[in-house]
């Protein structure tokens, strides 16, 4: 029985060593692909709820606050992922790239009083709430959550007033990642490589010890 046990535990390392190899330090085995084509703000389907009659001045203050609402969400929805730190990067974010966070705040501030009139506040108000909203998915949750890391990094890296350019750059990732993505742990159509099973009979032991040359 020892002996059987000694062998199994080898076995047991080995498979572990063959499965984990290719893992990543990430959230995935094998991450997605979101990534896309860098952005205006004005394309259809990008961003939930649309913007109407906006202005280059608009369009742009949207695509900023896009950013700044998906970077929110997954500050509060990707903390059981610590080493992202969505939410120290996201503060970090919020201070170094303040005056342009305002600007787009001002900025939507300025489309809904131009559009709505006397109920701008409260239209302004259900537009952010459904643009947070649209960032929920529980089933995309993961992928979305590598994508805002990512984006987050990259914000970080940009000079104060050069948010834009993340934003430009990362948010057709974002909207990519509010998709159902199977860990790929087992990948489809890829073989796991396993190594055989080691032979138990009674010829292969020497003693106690295991004789690889006779098995």
């Amino acid at each position: 029985m020892r002996k059987i046990g000694a062998a199994l535990a080898g076995t047991a390392a080995m498979l572990g060593a063959a499965i984990s190899a290719p893992a990543s330090a990430q959230i995935f085995f094998y991450p997605p692909e979101h990534e896309g084509q860098p952005v205006t703000g004005a394309e259809p389907g990008l961003f939930v709820p649309t913007m109407t009659g906006g202005q280059p001045a608009d369009i742009r203050a949207n695509l900023v606050w896009n950013l700044r609402s998906s970077l929110n969400v997954a500050a509060l929805n990707c903390q059981f992922w610590p080493s992202v730190m969505s939410v120290d990067n996201y503060n970090a974010i919020l201070t170094h790239h303040a005056d342009e966070l305002n600007d787009a705040y001002e900025g939507l501030k300025s489309y809904f009083r131009r559009t709505a009139g006397r109920q701008w506040q409260a239209t302004m108000d259900e537009y952010t709430t459904t643009m947070y909203q649209s960032y929920v998915r529980v089933g995309s949750q993961r992928s979305f959550c590598h994508a805002a890391a990512e984006t987050a990094r990259d914000a970080l890296a940009r000079p104060k007033g050069q948010l834009h350019v993340t934003a430009q750059n990362r948010m057709r990732q974002m909207r990519n990642s509010l998709v159902s993505y199977a860990d790929a742990t087992m990948p489809y159509h890829q073989p796991v490589p396993v190594p055989p099973l080691l032979r138990l009979e009674e010829s292969c032991w020497r003693s106690t010890s295991y004789n690889t040359r006779r098995c």
